[in-house]
């Protein structure tokens, strides 16, 4: 799998981490958990890139091609022009990122057709 799938489909939220037991992996899942439908709303992919996560396979790929730290925790929010939009290395409410993802031109053109 690689990132291309996603791109001018998708806005992506990448979650790296050493490990699944990472602190702040562990609150960005929650906190995720707790906003599946503004997720779902958003058409936004969530991406683990920790040894057994759902993308694991896709890691040490994009540590390298974002330049994260393999050690600690990085998220990263990518528009759907698969360019860098936001980076954190702590969790991140999601409402913070929905305002990014809602400021985008395309996510702008989706709500007025929405409407």
């Amino acid at each position: 799998m690689n990132l291309e799938v996603y791109k001018w489909e998708n806005q992506v939220l990448l979650l790296f981490a050493a490990s699944e037991n990472d602190a702040e992996f562990i609150k960005q899942k929650g906190l995720n958990r707790k906003n599946m439908q503004g997720i779902a709303e958003r058409q936004l992919v969530v991406l683990e890139l920790v040894p057994g996560g759902n993308a694991a396979d896709m890691r040490e790929d994009l540590l390298k091609k974002f330049d994260v730290e393999a050690a600690g925790y990085t998220l990263l929010l990518l528009g759907k022009d698969g360019m860098e939009k936001y980076r954190s290395r702590t969790a991140v409410s999601l409402e913070e990122v929905f305002k990014i993802i809602d400021q985008m031109p395309m996510r702008r053109q989706e709500m007025r057709k929405q409407d």
